[in-house]
């Protein structure tokens, strides 16, 4: 009976492309090894060659010519594949996986979790630039998912769930914004007590 060492398994395992704590290369990808004569990996290798698992050849034109390659025999691939622990269970997916199955369909994660974005907006020329962030109901024409920064396509009509205050910077603009927000969620929390009471 043939026996090889962890290390020896290892090798043969990478030569053909396997490994053992993944469960999508768990098929043989490829049967090649390239090292040099005298280093461990070789004097292994060495080792499952005289065991009949793999055979040596000269290196490809391309390659320094004093090293080696390593292929699997035929008894090398199954006997590879016999010592393979079993499959690890699938890792579990999570949403974002979901999300880049589908992602061309999607403006982005949030749109694809349904989560409603605020977007900036500006007014004023070159020097005195302002902006505000807001965010628009569900199912409104204004809303956007991506979060873009092309400032000049709002309405002073629209209606909005959350407006900041207009502010000379993008950072003051979404301080407000937030404290905006705050300040909604509180108060539908405050009418939800009340409602329940």
């Amino acid at each position: 009976m043939i026996e090889a060492t962890e290390k020896q398994l290892g090798l043969l395992w990478h030569t053909l492309g396997l490994c053992p704590e993944r469960s999508d290369r768990r098929s043989i990808s490829r049967n090649h090894f390239l090292t040099s004569s005298g280093y461990d990996d070789s004097n292994n290798l060495d080792v499952l060659v005289s065991a009949g698992l793999m055979t040596c050849g000269k290196a490809p034109a391309f390659c320094s010519q004093d090293e080696v390659v390593y292929r699997a025999t035929d008894e090398g691939k199954q006997f590879a594949l016999g010592k393979l622990p079993p499959a690890p269970p699938p890792l579990k997916r999570t949403r974002f996986d979901e999300y880049l199955d589908e992602c061309e369909c999607y403006d982005g994660f949030a749109h694809f979790l349904g989560i409603n974005m605020p977007l900036y907006q500006q007014r004023g020329e070159w020097q005195d630039r302002e902006y505000r962030m807001v965010r628009s109901p569900r199912g409104s024409v204004y809303r956007q998912f991506r979060r873009h920064y092309s400032f000049t396509q709002w309405s002073p009509y629209e209606t909005r769930e959350v407006t900041g205050e207009w502010a000379p910077t993008m950072r003051e603009a979404k301080a407000s914004y937030k404290e905006a927000l705050r300040r909604r969620l509180a108060e539908e929390r405050a009418e939800k007590k009340r409602y329940a009471a």
